[in-house]
Parts: structure tokens; sequence; C-alpha cells
């Protein structure tokens, strides 16, 4: 009797964990669709997310809250100023600080945007749940 429900307990571990990877497949098709529609990466759109919430900032402080390798750090932001999402101020008594903003111009964009996240979310959303059920039902194994 203890074996069985040791074995049962092993298949709901591994359906568990198979709903993780499915999970995170979901939650990962909803940045790729924004990806492909609106040029952002997923540390852009948490930048332009930063920035909304808590406005203009240097890069050293977005540090705290987006961390983006070395490495790509210029080209993201270069890009993101491209797209004209922010725009990037040196003051005046401090040449090695640039400040970023977010930019105002963009605001419609940005409410189109939220909704097409938010839509993408709501059309996975059952999967997503399902999946999230079958992790947290694995988690009280």
């Amino acid at each position: 009797m203890g074996e069985l429900l040791m074995e049962d307990s092993k298949v709901e571990q591994k359906s568990g964990i198979k709903a993780l990877f499915s999970l995170q497949s979901e939650i990962e098709s909803v940045f790729v669709t924004i990806a492909e529609k609106y040029e952002l990466t997923k540390e852009e759109l948490l930048i332009l997310l930063t920035l909304w919430e808590k406005g203009g900032m240097t890069l050293k402080e977005m540090d705290q809250f987006v961390p983006i390798k070395s490495y790509k750090r210029s080209k993201t932001y270069n890009h993101l100023v491209n797209m004209k999402w922010i725009y990037k101020e040196r003051p005046v008594n401090d040449e090695r600080t640039v400040l970023i903003y977010y930019n105002e111009d963009m605001r419609d964009k940005q409410h189109e945007l939220v909704t097409d996240i938010a839509t993408e979310i709501k059309q996975h959303k059952m999967k997503m749940s399902q999946s999230f059920k079958k992790v947290l039902d694995m988690a009280q194994v």
C-alpha cells in the first residue's frame, strides 16, 4: 500500500514538473507575441513599466529594477531611444550620469501596449491556470 502512495506521489510530481514547463511556455508565448508586434524584449518592456511606475531615473538606479548584462546595456537603452519610447539626458554638472525618461508622446502607444499584453494573457489564461494549479498541487505532495 505504501508503494502505491509513493508511486502516485511520483506521478503527481512528474505531472507538476511538466506543468511547470507548460506554464513557462505559455508565459513565454505572451512575451514573444509582444516582442514581434512592438519590437520590445522582456528587459525593454520591464524598463518601460518601471519608468511608468517610478518616473525618470539614472541608468544606475534602473539597474536596481532591471538587471541588464553590461554588454547589452547600451544596445537596450539605445533601442528604446530609437523607438522613441524613452529619451536620455546628461546633467550639466555631471557628464558621467545618464538620466532616462519615458517619452510622454508615446502615451497612446503605451495604452495600446498594455491592452495588448492583457489581451494576450487572457488568451492564455485557461492553459496557464491549469498548469499553475498542477504545479501548486505538486508542491503539496
